[in-house]
């Protein structure tokens, strides 16, 4: 177990040297889970909830770094189950509840929704030709899609927006195999008003839910409170990230306004003294990265 936080800390940038030089995405989550499985058990349940407080902080690289785990919750899933079973013991003997329950498992997805579309009664082979379409119509009436097959396609074409997106991830009812599709899409996940979104919409699987709330600003959070749309499972999560213990720093405001135009694609608005909400902590030599985009 790590002793303090600069031991945690020398660790964590150990991990953020080795995470932000790969270019491509895709790596990245290789290079995740790389990184958890050389760890020992109780270096990372030390780790971890220092990642968390230096996230909270504003550091940008680090809030990358907590955002690419929160949206590749599959690295920790892909743990042997004998070790998760013990980094989930070593977390609740360290007092560090919420820490525990990212080692849970979600409940089975209950598919509370047909795979269908209630507004189009084709075929999935022709609606999945049509979501390739520059058919305005035909795309808005696609993304009540159901079938994660159809929005797979939906999303990868080149005339879908953000504003789009966004509307698909608020979607409900809606089928949750769709929004984990949205957390995970290469393109579209980094977004922080899709971020928003999954996290607002109540079909949103609860470990997606809680992988994506650290991520979020203080109003937001603030603003979940208040639907009281939020399942049981997760108010304790959202208490402690509202209430953070005296030692730690609270979540970062936001600046009074967001500059990205709803038309630009994935953007993140990590937060950091001088950022404004719709930009993303990846260095700027990385394509992929929103934070390169004006």
């Amino acid at each position: 177990m790590l002793e303090d936080a600069a031991e945690a800390d020398v660790m964590l940038d150990r991990w953020l040297h080795k995470f932000t030089v790969i270019q491509d995405r895709g790596l990245r989550r290789n290079v995740l889970l790389e990184l958890v499985e050389s760890t020992d058990d109780g270096t990372l349940i030390g780790l971890l909830p220092r990642l968390d407080a230096r996230a909270e902080q504003g550091e940008r690289a680090v809030r990358w770094l907590q955002t690419e785990l929160a949206l590749t919750p599959s690295v920790l899933a892909e743990l042997p189950y004998d070790r998760i079973a013990e980094l989930y013991a070593i977390a609740r003997a360290a007092g560090q509840e919420r820490l525990a329950l990212r080692f849970l498992t979600d409940k089975p997805i209950v598919q509370r929704v047909a795979i269908e579309n209630p507004h189009m009664d084709v075929s999935a082979g022709e609606r999945t030709a049509r979501a390739k379409s520059r058919d305005r119509m035909a795309l808005d009436r696609l993304m009540h899609d159901r079938d994660p097959r159809i929005i797979r396609v939906l999303l990868d074409n080149p005339i879908v927006i953000e504003r789009d997106v966004v509307r698909i991830a608020a979607m409900r009812p809606t089928n949750p195999a769709v929004l984990e599709l949205l957390a995970s899409h290469p393109r579209w996940s980094p977004s922080y008003r899709v971020r928003t979104a999954l996290a607002f919409n109540p079909f949103t699987p609860t470990k997606l839910a809680r992988q994506l709330l650290p991520t979020l600003f203080r109003q937001d959070l603030l603003e979940l409170q208040g639907s009281k749309i939020l399942p049981l499972e997760l108010h304790a999560d959202l208490h402690a990230l509202l209430h953070p213990p005296r030692s730690r720093p609270a979540l970062p405001a936001p600046p009074a306004s967001d500059p990205t135009p709803a038309s630009t694609p994935a953007s993140d608005p990590t937060p950091a003294s001088d950022a404004t909400p719709a930009s993303d902590p990846t260095p700027a030599s990385d394509p992929s990265d929103p934070e390169s985009t004006p």
